[in-house]
Formats: structure tokens, C-alpha cells, sequence
């Protein structure tokens, strides 16, 4: 096992921002034992080293450490080298398809992480279960309203629950029992959002699969609505902006148009989605927790201070808007004109 590495938010970021194309999809879990009793597992399904950052969220920063591992290596990592408390935590791989991440318990709970940040779920249960226990993760700046539905086999809700949870980052956990058969538990939130849910037979706890969502937005009909990504044949990250400047929407048109008139935006940001963005690349194209509020410049140059990613944007958020919510991503432009239906569904005509 190679030593792991504690890196600092400054160091990172500038090493995030200078690879060619860093978007790593961030893998969520709750802690369901001590940390001491709590292992987690790298499984590197490459037969190349592979490297990812457990992440763990202080008091208005990230404690990162890096973890390389072997080819094919089954890395197992207790989570007291990272965890000092049970708590939510997180793991950021470099390749998106190259691990596996699993944690398991010693008193034998075993579960998957999953990558889902979509404030719509579906976590489906092959066998008729009435227990479940049920972990939600507010990866959001400010609280947030989460609804629960059961469903039984014939698709009726059986019961629902409304929880809210009043800080940022942090996991709610409950039981519930139900006093009928269960298919499926939609969780539903009103921002960006984590969920496990595990179902309880013959006294074991059994992780049920959950179904990202595409939730609608809200756009209005009073803007112009534009595709900002990089050029890449594989982008995998892509945000909306909206604009209702004439002279503006006319500049980005004719980007869109002409290639050689391709200028980096240099923005202002805010908290929230805004009604229209989202993450059009991603999955799940969960709405991100932060918009576009106005358009400066398109420039030719912008400073190194506000490049970076929208994916870092919003893993860094709330450093970002402290620091004044500035925005210039150097490898991003303007690449289409976006339909009010195609920001609300997030779905490409």
C-alpha cells in the first residue's frame, strides 16, 4: 500500500485545474459503524495504477488524502485513517470507470458506494420488504425538504414522510416500518441530494438500488439559453447559462457559428440552480447548486484566479462564493443554443 498523502485545498485546485480534463464523478457514503470498525475498499478494476482522494467535510474546507493503487490491487483502507467520527464522507477517482468502492462493517454490513446526486431517486427492493433503514446526505449549502414515498406492487403509495435537514452536508438517518409490502421508495429532495436506502430480511441489512431521476427545472421564458463545455468528442462536464442581453445572446450565437470567434466566459455566480442549471453531462444531470447569475465579459484571457470546472465549482462551492463567485473557465465555451424544454427536462432534441 502506497503512503497516503494529505494535500491541501490550494494544492489541489491547482493541480484539478491543470489536468487536461479532470472530471471525476465523487462517490458518497454515510458511516454506519466506527470508523475504527469500518473498512473501505478500492477495487481497481484496471491493469493500470489508478489514483483517487478519500474527502472528508470540516469546518468550511475539505480534508483530501490521496490514495494510489495497483493494477487490479484490492486496496482495503480502515476508515479511521480518514475519519476521526462517524461521519458522511466521500471518494474521488481520477478514471470515473476504474474502481469499484465498497465499505463493509465488521459486524458484516457491506455496502456499494454510488455516485447519484440527483434530487430524484428510486431505490426498487427485489423482495417484498416492511423495515428499512434510510441514510440521506444534504449535499447542498443550506437545508432541504425530503419527501419519502413507499410504494407497493401494484405502484400505489402506502406511505409517505417528509423530513427536513436543516444543515449542509450532513446525513439524516432513520428507520421505517411500514405495515405493508414495499416495491420501491422514492426519495425526493429539492436540491442535490445523496440516499441509501437498506431493506431488513431474515435480520440482515440488504442495500437496495436506487434509480437517479432526471428532475425538471424551471426556466423562463424570458432568456436565451446556451451549452457552455469543452470541445472534447468525451466532455463530461457541461453547464447552462442564461442570457437576456441582446448584444450578449448575439455574441454567443455567433460563437456557436464561428469557431474562431470562440471566447472564454468570465461570469458571476450564485446559490442555486437558478431554474436552469444542471449538469448536462452527467448521468443523473443532477442540478447544480450554483447558476450563472450574470455574464461579464467573453473574453480573450482571464485570470488563472477563476478558472477551474463547473464540477469543482460545486465541490468547492462554498469557498467559491466566499472568495466573490467569479467564474472564467479557460477549456469551456459556448457550444449550443438550448430550447426552454431541453433546460427543463434536460434532455437534448
Amino acid at each position: 500500500m502506497d503512503l497516503s498523502i494529505k494535500t491541501s485545498i490550494g494544492i489541489l485546485i491547482t493541480v484539478f485545474t491543470s489536468l487536461p480534463s479532470f472530471a471525476a464523478e465523487v462517490f458518497h457514503s454515510p458511516s454506519l459503524c466506527e470508523p475504527e470498525k469500518q473498512v473501505l475498499v478500492m477495487q481497481n478494476l484496471t491493469r493500470t495504477p489508478q489514483r483517487a482522494w478519500t474527502q472528508v467535510r470540516l469546518e468550511g474546507y475539505v480534508d483530501e488524502i490521496q490514495w494510489d493503487v495497483k493494477p487490479q490491487e484490492k486496496l482495503e483502507i480502515k476508515s479511521s485513517e480518514f475519519l476521526s467520527e462517524m461521519k458522511y464522507f466521500s471518494v474521488k477517482p481520477l478514471n470515473n470507470q476504474a474502481f469499484r468502492f465498497t465499505v463493509k462493517c465488521t459486524e458484516g454490513l457491506t455496502w456499494t458506494l454510488t455516485s447519484s446526486t440527483s434530487p430524484q431517486v428510486s431505490h426498487y427492493v427485489p423482495s417484498q420488504a416492511r423495515s428499512f433503514k434510510i441514510y440521506l446526505q444534504n449535499l447542498f449549502l443550506q437545508s432541504q425538504k425530503v419527501t419519502l414515498r413507499a410504494f407497493d406492487k401494484a405502484q400505489n403509495v402506502v406511505a409517505e414522510k417528509e423530513i427536513t435537514i436543516e444543515k449542509s452536508y450532513d446525513t439524516e438517518s432513520l428507520k421505517w416500518n411500514l405495515s405493508s409490502d414495499v416495491s420501491r421508495i422514492d426519495v425526493v429532495g429539492t436540491e442535490r441530494l445523496h440516499s441509501d436506502v437498506f431493506y431488513i430480511q431474515n435480520n440482515q441489512e440488504i442495500q437496495s438500488p436506487g434509480l437517479s431521476q432526471v428532475a425538471k427545472l424551471s426556466p423562463s421564458s424570458d432568456k436565451v439559453y446556451f451549452l457552455v463545455s469543452t470541445k472534447s468528442a468525451a466532455a463530461d462536464e457541461a453547464f447552462v447559462i442564461a442570457l437576456d442581453e441582446p448584444s450578449k445572446i448575439a455574441t454567443a450565437r455567433e460563437q456557436i457559428q464561428n469557431p474562431l470567434l470562440e471566447k472564454i466566459i468570465v461570469a458571476g455566480i450564485e446559490l442555486g440552480n437558478g431554474g436552469f442549471n444542471r449538469a448536462f453531462k452527467a448521468r443523473d444531470k443532477a442540478p447544480y447548486s450554483w447558476s450563472v447569475s450574470r455574464v461579464d465579459a467573453f473574453a480573450d484571457f482571464a485570470h488563472i484566479d477563476c478558472d477551474g470546472s463547473p464540477d469543482l465549482t460545486e465541490e468547492r462551492l462554498e469557498q467559491k462564493l466566499s472568495e466573490g463567485g467569479r467564474i472564467c473557465f479557460w477549456r469551456y465555451r459556448v457550444i449550443r443554443e438550448l430550447s426552454p424544454e431541453e433546460v427543463r427536462s434536460g434532455k437534448l432534441k
